[in-house]
């Protein structure tokens, strides 16, 4: 994480519980606030931050009990990463110490499954409720890495403080141990991990103890990468790299070449037998393949990419241009007043939803920067500020890569964090494992297999 010196005032105080926060909210002088719209989006979106401390313990325990707890990877968990954001903006450490009270009461509710791993026990969401047992209790896997990521995003940040990590030992410690001894390790012992030989490998199956789950599709394993690359942020060790880079060797050996110049890919593809529908077995379990119809899936399946790439491994400049030219001739028409968004294959219809534009990409061009930062983005921005969700949770990603990634991206640090891949290579191991999974880790310009009898001689024999 780089380090920045607070210059630019803006803001007025804030006040939380028993905490005050400063008179006013000074940024870090790299944050890039051009105008004062910049500033107001700002702002509201730290206001929504400090709120995220005090949860509604209340929701809580109807997220783990009725709503599922999964819940907690879509809004609970991310609602408090606002606070991590927070301190990127301004480096003033009382956002870590709200972070730590905000996440306390889950803390409070982590509880030892019946494998003896330690978690965040409840029902599962409605759609994969059994009718004959609705109130069993599970695991979820994408809400455990992104309690992961929380977690060591909060870590990794309190480490740039010396003094603060110091004073936070025992918090460090805490999630730590949780991060390191239960919530990464169990799903290995689970069985919800496999090593794919030429391919990486891959996390299949959602909720435990349920053990018939297909591969995860690219989104869902988009939060394995994300919590993994915090996690290795947070301690330094390579297992947690190696692992999102063998996730992205899957991701980018299932990309598919269109037209010499852009990347094309399906939302799901099989992995293994354990894909293949027991009652049909020349089908998949999963009933459709086709790319992302709904555009958050395509935007987290592609930061696999952007976020190993921006640490310097697996994913090289050519592989930036065919997402960039994807997103200008597929994802989005060009227009900068009255855009349109399709899929990644330009497909549209009432199937396709959301804005097919992801931030991360945008500082790679000139005018999808535009578009993302100066213009009608930007305006949506402002537009959405005073929504603790528009606002707040779904602004995260708009702030980060503005704000904080996009200016030293522009600055000429194509790759912001390629330190880490550098210290990683000069591991004379690491370089091995990594130039093997390099040998594979190559686009294709075939489509996946739509039935087993295409990837298997024999589907019945498939597990023999």
């Amino acid at each position: 994480m780089s380090i920045f010196r607070p210059l630019l005032v803006i803001g007025a105080s804030l006040a939380l519980a028993n905490i005050t926060l400063a008179d006013a909210i000074t940024f870090r002088d790299s944050v890039a606030v051009a105008t004062d719209n910049d500033r107001a989006v700002l702002e509201a979106f730290v206001g929504h931050a400090v709120n995220a401390a005090t949860p509604d313990e209340a929701k809580i325990d109807k997220a783990l009990n009725q709503d599922g707890v999964e819940m907690l990877a879509w809004i609970d968990f991310k609602n408090l990463d606002l606070l991590n954001t927070a301190y990127e903006l301004t480096g003033d450490t009382q956002y870590l110490d709200l972070f730590k009270q905000g996440m306390q009461p889950y803390m409070n509710r982590v509880t030892e499954f019946s494998d003896g791993y330690r978690g965040w026990t409840g029902v599962p969401i409605p759609p994969r409720r059994p009718k004959n047992n609705p109130d069993k209790k599970i695991e979820e896997i994408q809400m455990t890495f992104r309690g992961i990521y929380v977690m060591a995003r909060w870590v990794a940040l309190a480490k740039t403080n010396a003094e603060y990590a110091a004073a936070n030992e025992a918090t460090i410690t805490e999630y730590l141990d949780l991060c390191e001894k239960d919530l990464f390790p169990k799903w290995d012992a689970r069985g919800y991990w496999t090593m794919l030989p030429h391919a990486g490998g891959v996390y299949h199956g959602l909720d435990y103890p349920v053990f018939t789950g297909p591969s995860l599709s690219f989104e869902k394993l988009s939060i394995m990468v994300e919590g993994l690359l915090a996690l290795h942020d947070a301690t330094g060790n390579a297992l947690y790299l190696k692992r999102a880079l063998q996730i992205g060797a899957w991701y980018k050996s299932n990309l598919i070449l269109k037209d010499g110049d852009r990347y094309e890919w399906m939302s799901w593809v099989p992995a293994g037998p354990w894909d293949i529908n027991p009652d049909k077995p020349d089908a998949w379990k999963v009933g459709w393949m086709g790319p992302d119809p709904n555009a958050a899936w395509y935007v987290t399946s592609q930061s696999i990419a952007l976020n190993l790439y921006q640490r310097g491994l697996l994913f090289d400049d050519e592989d930036i241009a065919h997402f960039v030219q994807t997103a200008k001739t597929k994802c989005w028409n060009g227009d900068l007043e009255n855009p349109e968004f399709a899929t990644v294959a330009g497909v549209k219809n009432k199937w396709v939803k959301g804005q097919f534009f992801a931030f991360q990409l945008a500082p790679y061009d000139a005018t999808l920067t535009e578009f993302g930062f100066q213009g009608y983005m930007a305006n949506q921005a402002l537009q959405n500020k005073a929504s603790s969700w528009k606002g707040g949770v779904m602004a995260n990603e708009y702030v980060m890569n503005k704000f904080v990634l996009a200016p030293q991206i522009v600055a000429g640090a194509k790759q912001p964090m390629a330190a880490v891949g550098e210290a990683f290579l000069s591991n004379a191991d690491n370089r091995a494992f990594y130039d093997r999974l390099n040998t594979f880790a190559i686009p294709t310009t075939a489509a996946p297999p739509t039935k087993p009898s295409m990837m298997f001689a024999d589907p019945a024999l498939a597990d023999q």
